[in-house]
């Protein structure tokens, strides 16, 4: 009986020690708001610095700059009176700003994040940073680079060139004019490409779709399936380790073709009429030749899985 309550003793002091040591980031709360508003003239350059919290970035009239903030707190079983922290954050938030350019910068206070919601002109370079937390940017008309160790991205109505990485998370992009860069460490990307804007995606583990692409692809998943309806006018180079690759080619569409599996099947189909000059290998595991008198060159690998084309 005694050492039945002396494992009972241990038992709920592991699980306080557990609960104590913890972060409760789940049971975040918001605690806190602000909103600033700035006037500028000219291209404005924004930088967002966060460990962790989520940014919204949308477009409005030129000539100022407005940024509300959400102030949330966790930990609060044991983190004691943090109100006047909070406080202090609402009169004086971690933003500073030099003639057109306007720098949000880090919370350096234990467990306390804050999500921002920002308006800008249209052109504005944004410049944003962050450890964890999802991201939105729509309707900006300027070259972009986007970085996050975690947190999903979702990006709408973009013009230009457009960077992105995420250690851990999807990306979505829709209606998007200019290049499209982007890696995941572990995640979907999904592209609804608008423009002839060159492609270059990569995955360690998710799937990648793109919609609407007319120009250079490169498109690579550690493993997952990727999903590609366009038009080849450029090089395509479409590699899985592990995964299916389909390939959604409009009834015009003329190029090189090298298609491979190392276990699966390859399928070459069209609605209409698709002649391949060729060699047929290793029972349609591998087909490369002419298609329509040929063309730019398309590449379409994966380790395990099947390749279809139509």
């Amino acid at each position: 009986m005694k050492s039945q309550m002396q494992r009972s003793a241990v038992y709920l002091s592991l699980c306080f020690l557990i609960l104590f040591c913890c972060p409760l980031q789940a049971g975040a709360s918001v605690r806190g708001s602000f909103q600033r508003s700035f006037q500028v003239s000219g291209t404005v350059d924004l930088e967002v610095l966060t460990h962790s919290g989520d940014i919204k970035v949308h477009t409005g009239p030129a000539g100022s700059v407005s940024i509300s903030g959400k102030i949330f707190v966790g930990d609060q079983w044991f983190s004691g009176d943090r109100q006047a922290q909070v406080s202090e954050l609402e009169k004086n938030p971690p933003i500073r700003q030099t003639g057109n350019s306007i720098r949000i910068d880090y919370v350096n206070v234990h467990n306390i994040s804050i999500d921002y919601d920002i308006t800008v002109p249209a052109d504005t370079r944004l410049r944003p940073h962050s450890g964890a937390g999802d991201r939105t940017v729509e309707g900006l008309r300027n070259n972009l680079e986007l970085e996050s160790g975690s947190g999903d991205m979702r990006l709408s109505d973009l013009t230009g060139d457009l960077q992105v990485h995420t250690g851990s998370g999807n990306v979505e992009a829709r209606d998007v004019t200019g290049g499209f860069n982007a890696e995941a460490g572990s995640g979907d990307i999904r592209l609804n490409a608008k423009g002839n804007g060159d492609v270059r995606v990569h995955t360690g583990s998710g799937n990648i779709e793109l919609r609407d692409v007319h120009g250079t692809v490169r498109a690579e998943a550690g493993s997952g399936d990727i999903t590609i309806d366009g038009n080849p006018t450029g090089l395509w180079d479409i590699r899985t380790g592990s995964g299916d690759v389909r390939l959604h080619l409009p009834e015009q569409a003329a190029f090189d073709l090298g298609a491979s599996t190392g276990s699966g099947t390859v399928t070459v189909d069209h609605p209409v009429t698709m002649t391949i000059q060729g060699n047929v290998q290793r029972a349609q595991r591998s087909i490369s030749g002419k298609v329509r008198g040929g063309g730019p060159m398309l590449t379409g690998h994966t380790g395990s899985g099947d390749v279809q084309i139509n």
